[in-house]
């Protein structure tokens, strides 16, 4: 379980307003990529299988491979039929969608172009990922107009000490509901490197005619020697971080269509 990094509030001297930030811009991009990529398969009417596996099932004589429980019983591997899913973005109320569905398809950018496209964006939207903080009202036509805000005048003359008892005070007695935390949250943060090899695999099975193995190689995948198996190959372990990475990428996207992110399970 990865342990949430606290949010930072800084005080920004010129305009003295406090500034909560919940993410990292790099977290905010990789939000980016996976919501235009659902938009851009939402837009292909395209199905996501998720759930197929390969299961060992009783085989015939003439087979060679045998369940590892008991050497005596034949076996082949059979792949199970999964779960279709078909994109329909929704959930991101507070995102103008139709401005991120008319850019190129994201497949076809370049990392540049990604870069370029999602700075232009963010700017118009990164006041979506900040969390609310206390502001400092120096001009009473400054003040904001909104339900998310509670005013409370503070004399100059009171101490931290006294300031902190009585506001305390004050909200025990108005009983306040709380209001919502933020317009956008993710479930949890973005592991990085894990998730730009979820992104390399998913492109480069869906974009590309190469095998497994070749994007094991490609993308870096480490191939240790499984110690429980003595005959488990490094080549196998290659194959398998390919395919667990292919399936948390569709997760990744079916969630985001519905408003979670990251999320790579249902």
């Amino acid at each position: 379980m990865i342990k949430k990094k606290p949010r930072k509030t800084i005080l920004k001297k010129r305009d003295k307003k406090l500034d909560t930030i919940g993410y990292s811009k790099l977290d905010i991009m990789w939000f980016f990529q996976w919501l235009k990529l659902a938009l851009d398969l939402e837009s292909q009417n395209k199905e996501l299988i998720v759930g197929a596996k390969k299961l060992w099932v009783a085989g015939t004589k003439k087979r060679t491979k045998y369940v590892k429980s008991n050497l005596d019983i034949p076996a082949v591997r059979k792949k199970t039929k999964g779960i279709p899913y078909e994109i329909k973005v929704k959930g991101w109320n507070t995102i103008n969608l139709n401005e991120l569905r008319r850019l190129p398809k994201i497949m076809n950018m370049t990392k540049n172009e990604i870069f370029q496209h999602f700075n232009k964006w963010f700017q118009k939207n990164k006041h979506l990922f900040g969390d609310f903080s206390v502001q400092l009202v120096q001009d009473k036509n400054n003040m904001i107009d909104s339900d998310d805000y509670l005013t409370v005048q503070i004399p100059k003359s009171l101490d931290r000490r006294t300031i902190d008892n009585q506001i305390d005070t004050l909200m025990k007695g108005l009983k306040l509901k709380q209001s919502r935390k933020r317009d956008i949250t993710f479930n949890r943060g973005v592991q990085k490197d894990v998730m730009k090899k979820q992104w390399k695999v998913f492109k480069l099975k869906t974009t590309t005619d190469m095998s497994n193995q070749d994007i094991a190689q490609e993308v870096g995948y480490t191939k240790k020697k499984n110690s429980l198996n003595v005959y488990a190959n490094k080549q196998l372990v290659g194959l398998r971080s390919v395919q667990k990475a292919n399936e948390s990428a569709k997760y990744l996207i079916i969630n985001v269509s519905k408003g979670v992110f990251p999320k790579t399970t249902l």
